[in-house]
C-alpha cells in the first residue's frame, strides 16, 4: 500500500475536525513547496558610473598584512 493510501486509510478513521485539521496541514504543505523558493526579481540593465566617487581605497591597499593581523594580534 502506497503513502497516499496510508494517509487515506488511516485519515477515515478521524473525527472530522481532526480530518479538516490534516486538511488544513496538507493545504500549507501544498502551498509552502508549490511556490518557488527563490522570488523572481526582474532584470533590469546596469548602468555605469552612477556612484562614481562613492569609494576611495587606500593608498596601501595592496601593501602585505602584518603578522599581527594573521595572528589576531591587537
Amino acid at each position: 500500500m502506497g503513502t497516499v493510501e496510508l494517509i487515506t486509510e488511516h485519515t477515515r478513521r478521524l473525527p472530522e475536525n481532526v480530518q479538516r485539521e490534516i486538511l488544513n496541514f496538507v493545504e500549507f504543505m501544498f502551498n509552502k513547496y508549490s511556490t518557488p523558493l527563490v522570488q523572481s526579481i526582474p532584470l533590469t540593465t546596469r548602468q555605469a558610473g552612477l556612484h562614481a566617487g562613492c569609494v576611495v581605497m587606500a593608498d596601501d591597499f595592496d601593501a602585505p598584512l602584518s603578522d599581527d593581523f594573521w595572528l589576531g594580534a591587537e
